[in-house]
């Protein structure tokens, strides 16, 4: 399925996340806003670890792709994955991956796609890993924008 027949479901929301910088532009429902000026971050870490989003799909839906933007600074360490998982609770429960991409390399500002394991769900857990360092010497992952998509 080409992105073009896939359109973004509205009305997502974390309802979890492993923390969260508390500044004006960084809140997890900053993810769905549209804008690429506000967004997720998690708390500094001093050492680097997964951080994780458990997001609301508004629904019983059935999600096929996700899109994750990063932060269109160009400066190396800006705090986006290099790994991803996302997990899905299918309606008869339990627990599927759905996604598990690794190496990703994403130009500053740019979108990563992924394409999902076709699952009925009401909601999704995004796992990130494997942030750079920042030059202060802590660990923090940033994302500007998520897109869960459906045909």
């Amino acid at each position: 399925m080409t992105e073009n027949q896939l359109r973004p479901i509205t009305g997502c929301r974390v309802t979890d996340s492993s923390g969260c910088h508390r500044y004006d532009f960084w809140n997890e429902q900053f993810l769905f806003d549209g804008s690429p000026h506000t967004g997720w971050g998690s708390p500094s870490r001093n050492t680097s670890q997964p951080e994780y989003l458990d997001i609301d799909l508004g629904g019983a839906r059935l999600p096929l792709a996700i899109r994750l933007q990063r932060r269109p600074v160009p400066v190396i360490g800006t705090g986006f994955p290099v790994a991803l998982q996302v997990i899905a609770y299918p309606e008869q429960g339990g627990e599927t991956t759905v996604l598990t991409a690794k190496d990703i390399d994403v130009a500053a500002g740019e979108w990563f796609e992924g394409e999902l394991e076709p699952v009925t769900t009401r909601r999704i857990r995004v796992v990130t890993g494997g942030v750079a360092i920042r030059p202060s010497g802590k660990y923090f992952t940033q994302i500007m924008q998520l897109q869960v998509l459906e045909a």
